[in-house]
């Protein structure tokens, strides 16, 4: 099918043309626009220094913070890490180094060879640590081992320690041991 634009008052093909150009940049303008999340940032924007539910493999760099929040994952971060977050359950992640892990899910594994802080929320979670620094444990039924743990406070009940070292220890739960 054919169209045939005809001149209305005077207007030519160039002036058609330069129309046509300014709707699709106005387009190109309006989806940029709704594709940003009033910040600056969105799709395929850097808002952050955060991985967010990364892939089987990851790297932190420059102190990337993570936060896993799927279900049934298996996760390894290399490199140095910030603050990683697990509210996810179900699954294990393996950190080379970072300055904090916290665990909010159940039933996830953390291998971790130093972090300084270690907090874990949720329950019958396993961390398998070389090195920690404060370790908080709020959640029940945790089981923490390791070669150095510093320091631990216990605040839920049922957890148990197993370390090559004789930590500091705050038990202000119930039914908590050291092995």
């Amino acid at each position: 099918m054919t169209v045939q634009i005809q001149q209305h008052n005077g207007a030519s093909t160039d002036h058609l043309r330069c129309y046509t150009k300014l709707i699709a940049l106005s387009v190109l303008c309006f989806a940029a626009v709704a594709c940003t999340d009033g910040a600056g940032g969105g799709l395929g924007a850097v808002v952050s220094n955060e991985l967010i539910d990364p892939a089987s493999g990851a790297t932190c760099s420059e102190g990337s913070n993570v936060r896993i929040a799927k279900n049934d994952f298996e996760t390894v971060l290399s490199g140095q890490c910030g603050a990683v977050v697990i509210t996810g359950s179900n699954g294990s992640v393996n950190v080379d180094h970072a300055l904090s892990i916290r665990v909010e899910g159940t039933e996830v594994t953390v291998l971790n060879e130093k972090v300084e802080t270690l907090e874990a929320i949720g329950s019958d979670n396993t961390f398998n640590m070389t090195e920690v620094g404060h370790a908080t444990i709020a959640g029940d039924r945790n089981t923490l081992l390791g070669r150095n743990y510093r320091q631990v406070t216990f605040k839920g009940q049922g957890n148990s320690v197993n370390t090559d070292n004789e930590p500091q220890l705050d038990d202000q739960g119930t039914g908590n041991k050291v092995i």
